[in-house]
């Protein structure tokens, strides 16, 4: 089994357990209960695909389980320990393919901005971005570069940047920063990406023994009180919030399994 396929089946493998993914197996399951004229099975599979997606698409479910990953690790300046550098994660930008000009920026480019801001305001004195590509993207270029193009838009000097552009997971990231670094011994570095994925990376880049302390960015949930109706209502961000938040907790424990943390 070639390593590509194997990294396709990693990805594929866990959309099952996403909302999504169970929304569509209790879906197949009302189709062959049908088929098989079943009634009570069908009503079955489809209030339960009818409650997944009630519940996953609820703002105030989304904003909680998402929390329980971003509240983690706090993003407070005043406490932010200085650091011979920031290590940012990929994830964030994409190479420009025509019609587009630019880099497409996705969620997650706060990570690149946060990373600038942070050489910017003398936290770290240089910035190793790590992010390849995966083999079924086919971008003209990894996305490491593009990373070292947009910090050095945002006022980080080229000099005072190294970029990681093969690795295509958390894992990889750690493995190709660790090759970057000027250690053993590592030098203390700051770790940049989103909350919600820091105590994976954070786990990762620690057992892979790099000293990290976590400088999270691109939170999405809020500490607010629910008190509108709206927030028990289905929405599409919200949706997207929950799913993340699964994915999240899949690759932790994903990678606790296979012995990476």
């Amino acid at each position: 089994m070639t390593s590509e396929l194997l990294l396709l089946l990693s990805k594929i493998g866990p959309m099952m357990l996403l909302p999504e993914g169970l929304i569509v197996l209790a879906l197949l399951g009302a189709s062959v209960s049908i088929g098989l004229r079943a009634r009570r099975s069908t009503v079955a599979f489809v209030m339960a695909a009818l409650a997944v997606f009630w519940l996953s698409a609820m703002p105030v479910f989304a904003n909680w389980i998402l929390g329980t990953l971003e509240r983690q690790h706090k993003s407070d300046p005043a406490t932010l320990p200085r650091a011979e550098l920031a290590i940012v994660l990929g994830g964030g930008v994409g190479a420009p393919i025509p019609p587009r000009e630019t880099p497409e920026l996705y969620d997650a480019a706060d990570r690149i901005w946060y990373a600038a801001h942070l050489y910017r305001s003398g936290h770290v004195k240089r910035i190793i971005a790590v992010g390849g590509q995966l083999p079924w993207d086919e971008l003209p270029r990894p996305e490491g570069d593009v990373m070292r193009d947009m910090l050095i838009t945002l006022g980080v000097p080229a000099a005072a940047i190294e970029i990681g552009s093969t690795s295509q997971n958390t894992y990889e990231n750690a493995t190709e920063a660790r090759s970057i670094m000027r250690g053993p011994p590592f030098e203390p570095a700051l770790l940049v990406t989103s909350a919600a994925h820091m105590s994976r990376a954070l786990a990762v880049f620690r057992a892979a023994g790099i000293p990290v302390d976590p400088a999270p960015c691109d939170f999405r949930s809020n500490s607010r009180r629910v008190g509108h109706i709206l927030d028990w209502l289905p929405q599409a961000g919200a949706f997207a919030m929950t799913s993340n938040a699964v994915r999240e907790w899949l690759g932790y424990y994903a990678y606790k399994w296979r012995g990476w943390l």
